[in-house]
């Protein structure tokens, strides 16, 4: 065991936990090694971790938010960290990591990364429930039937306040490409890259299923089913909470809870619900997008870490995080300060929860195991309970992207400006400055700008692999 470890983390809260944070020296009591943790802000962490890697001087465990950017996945090929796949085996709790999801924050086949696992099955919708009872109108299960409940929203005064003031839901700029992948992946389609019938790997938007999901959000828009201004609009949850929306589009399901509580702190009897599957035909199987699984992960340097003596103690560190009692201070904080157990279960007030928010919530970054539940609170809003339900439920309908475990050079030198062009590309389709041949043409121009060599990179890889 290391008397002291040292981290790297990224943090979002107003200021950083300080070293003589409780959790941390409970953290340190139970695994026997002092964390000393190097908090960066999350704005400016990407542009620390590359002058540390460009001076070869990182802690012994790094939080790598961008597993396939470019600064990252070169100073990996060069050999600057540890390969822990070797490894993973000799522990109970990063042992049980779902193999996809470790697969996926690979390089070149090599396991550089223990991923921050998230939960697969994320995205979903928040619809007004209230507005659907004042309609007679049921939750829906068809994309067909959400359509009529969007339309209804915008035309059938579900506010009853007699005001034509109201319409289907709210999107902001950059959500269209994740939520137009949604929907196609509901009819069928692949998530973000798919394989084609000759066995290569292709984006999305060759295949039909993904027109025609940009084809109902372009019929939406110009029937006024969500909001006009949405290729600039930065904050879509404004018009939920000032009543203009009925529904909102969620890429993370457990969103929804700080989102009602929004809506209702305007709207006191406002009530909502959740879902999380459509079918585009009521007899095809469910589909959910899959979400990769992880957000960054833990990385090991092999100037800090000499010895494999060394990298077993810092996994065996880590391994611990997963425990039951670990899990508990990474989910609610200090039993006395921040909760309370009665029964079995968590009790958690208001003042409770805001110190959890302030002092204990950005500690969970150095986990792997985000996810891990021990103690459950007691009460909890129905709301938050069918969330977590979902969630689990519906992991088993998850499509996940092929791509993950590949590298594309020519993607890292210049993905992102071909992102750009075909997401602006799918705003003036759905607004219609674009019609189908337009966006055809859009798509050859994907292709001709290094669109055909990504697609050629990502399908060596992955026939190499199957």
């Amino acid at each position: 065991v290391l008397d002291t470890i040292t981290l790297m983390v990224n943090y979002t809260g107003a200021e950083a936990p300080t070293d003589d944070n409780p959790l941390v020296l409970k953290i340190a009591e139970y695994t026997g090694s002092m964390p000393k943790i190097i908090w960066v802000p999350q704005s400016a962490y990407n542009e620390k971790l590359n002058t540390l890697i460009a001076s070869k001087d990182l802690p012994q465990i790094t939080t790598i938010r961008e597993v396939k950017g470019s600064g990252f996945v070169n100073a990996a090929r060069s050999g600057m960290f540890w390969d822990v796949a070797p490894y993973i085996d000799r522990f109970p709790n990063l042992s049980q990591i779902d193999p996809t999801i470790l697969k996926n924050v690979q390089i070149d086949g090599q396991q550089f990364l223990i991923p921050k696992v998230r939960d697969v099955a994320r995205e979903g919708g928040l619809i007004r429930q209230d507005w659907l009872d004042n309609l007679g109108l049921q939750m829906p299960t068809t994309l067909d039937e959400l359509h009529d409940i969007l339309y209804a929203f915008t035309y059938n005064d579900p506010d009853q306040n007699g005001v034509d003031d109201t319409y289907g839901f709210s999107l902001k700029y950059n959500a269209l490409p994740r939520f137009s992948t949604l929907l196609s992946i509901y009819m069928g389609g692949p998530n973000t890259w798919g394989i084609d019938e000759e066995g290569n790997v292709v984006p999305e938007f060759y295949f039909d299923t993904y027109t025609e999901s940009l084809t109902w959000f372009r019929q939406a828009y110009s029937e006024k089913l969500f909001n006009q201004d949405f290729p600039i609009c930065k904050d879509e949850m404004q018009n939920f909470t000032s009543g203009a929306a009925g529904m909102l589009f969620l890429g993370n399901l457990e969103d929804a809870a700080t989102r009602v509580t929004d809506l209702n702190a305007v709207f006191p009897n406002a009530s909502t619900d959740i879902f999380q599957l459509l079918k585009n035909d009521p007899d095809e199987p469910y589909h959910i997008t899959g979400y990769q699984g992880y957000t960054g992960g833990l990385a090991f340097s092999k100037t800090s870490v000499k010895t494999e003596e060394e990298l077993l103690s810092l996994l065996s560190f880590l391994d611990k995080l997963g425990d039951p009692e670990m899990a508990d201070g990474m989910n609610w904080g200090i039993e006395g300060e921040s909760y309370t157990v009665k029964d079995g279960g968590v009790e958690q007030t208001k003042e409770q929860s805001e110190i959890y928010g302030r002092k204990y919530n950005d500690i969970r970054q150095i986990t792997p195991f985000y996810t891990t539940q021990n103690l459950k609170a007691n009460n909890q809003p129905e709301l938050n309970q069918k969330i977590v339900q979902l969630m689990n439920e519906n992991a088993q309908y998850a499509v996940h992207n092929v791509v993950l475990p590949y590298i594309s050079d020519t993607n890292i030198e210049t993905g992102g400006d071909l992102d750009t062009q075909i997401a602006d590309a799918k705003i003036k389709y759905v607004i219609g400055e674009l019609d189908l041949d337009g966006w055809k043409a859009a798509i050859e121009d994907w292709k001709a700008a290094g669109g055909d060599q990504i697609i050629k990179e990502y399908t060596e890889q992955y026939k190499a692999n199957h």
